[in-house]
C-alpha cells in the first residue's frame, strides 16, 4: 500500500508531561550502554545492535570523531565493518522495568486515540531501542527514515527521557527546501510519533549527560506476519525484529 507522501505539523502527535520516570530511563540506559546485549564490538569500536549498516558505521565513525557530513547523503562503504558477523535485537518493552513498561501503556492509550490508527482495522506490534548520544559536533542521529515508501498504518516515534535542549527535524528527503521541513523542539518526557516514512535528524548534542530516548516502530499485525507486502521485510527471525504485541489494551475503558 503506497501513499503520496506530504509533510505537515499536523502529521506529528506529541504528548507532553507523561508522566513517566525519564530520570531512572536516562540513568539506566547510560549505565547499561555498553552491554553486550545492547551493543556489538565492531572494529574496536562500541556500536549499537539496532541500527542497518550505515547508521552503524555513522555511530562508529562519530564515537572516532570523524567529519559525517556526507553520510546523510551517500552510504560511505568504507565505513562498513570489516568484521562482519551477525548481532541480536532487543526491544527495552521487554525489559520488566516499570519506566518502560510505562512507556508501553502510556504510548498504547496515545496510539489508538488516532482515528488513523483505527483505520486499520487490526492489532499492531511495536519494536523498541534507546539511543544514547554523547556531547560531540557529530554524535546525533542523522537523517535517516525507518522504510522507503510510506505506509498510512507503520508509524515511528521516539520517548524523550533526557533531551533538553535538543530539536528532531523532520523532512521527506534531501531535495525538499529546508524552508518546508518541521522542526520540533524536544522536552523529556515527552512522546512522539509520526507516520514512518519522513527522514528525521537529530541536532547535535551540547550537554556534558547523554542525551536519551527510547525510540519504537508500530506496524499492523499482518505486516510482521508478512501476510501484506512491504519494501522493508519484517519478520519473525529475531535476528531481524523483535516485536510484541501492541493491541488496544485500554479499549474497555473508553
Amino acid at each position: 500500500m503506497r501513499i503520496e507522501v506530504e509533510l505537515k505539523s499536523s502529521d506529528f502527535f506529541i504528548q507532553k508531561d507523561c508522566g513517566i520516570d525519564h530520570e531512572f530511563i536516562t540513568d539506566w540506559c547510560i549505565e547499561h550502554e555498553n552491554h553486550p546485549f545492547f551493543a556489538h564490538d565492531e572494529d574496536g569500536i562500541a556500536t549499537p545492535n539496532q541500527f542497518s549498516d550505515n547508521l552503524r558505521a555513522y555511530v562508529r565513525a562519530s564515537k572516532e570523531g570523524e567529519d559525517m557530513s556526507k553520510m546523510e547523503h551517500e552510504h560511505q562503504f568504507d565505513l562498513d565493518t570489516k568484521n562482519c558477523k551477525d548481532y541480536h535485537t532487543y526491544n527495552p518493552f521487554t525489559f520488566g522495568l516499570r519506566p518502560f513498561a510505562d512507556i508501553y501503556w502510556t504510548l498504547n492509550k496515545f496510539f489508538y486515540s488516532n482515528p488513523q490508527v483505527r483505520e486499520a482495522e487490526q492489532s499492531y506490534y511495536i519494536h523498541g531501542w534507546f539511543n544514547v548520544y554523547r556531547k560531540s559536533e557529530y554524535d546525533h542521529i542523522p537523517f535517516h527514515k525507518h522504510i522507503e515508501v510510506m505506509h498510512p498504518h507503520i508509524y515511528h516515534g521516539f520517548y524523550c527521557a533526557n533531551v533538553e535542549p535538543s530539536t528532531t527535524t523532520y523532512r521527506i528527503g534531501p531535495e525538499q527546501p529546508e524552508s518546508d521541513w518541521v522542526v520540533h523542539q524536544d522536552y523529556d518526557d515527552m512522546l512522539i510519533y509520526s507516520a514512518s516514512g519522513f527522514e528525521h535528524a537529530s541536532s547535535p548534542w551540547t550537554e556534558d549527560k547523554p542525551r536519551v530516548t527510547v525510540a519504537f516502530d508500530i506496524f499492523p499485525e499482518s505486516i510482521y506476519f508478512n501476510e501484506e507486502k512491504t519494501d522493508y521485510n519484517w519478520s519473525l527471525d529475531g535476528k531481524m525484529y523483535q516485536a510484541l504485541p501492541f493491541p488496544d489494551i485500554w479499549a474497555d475503558s473508553k
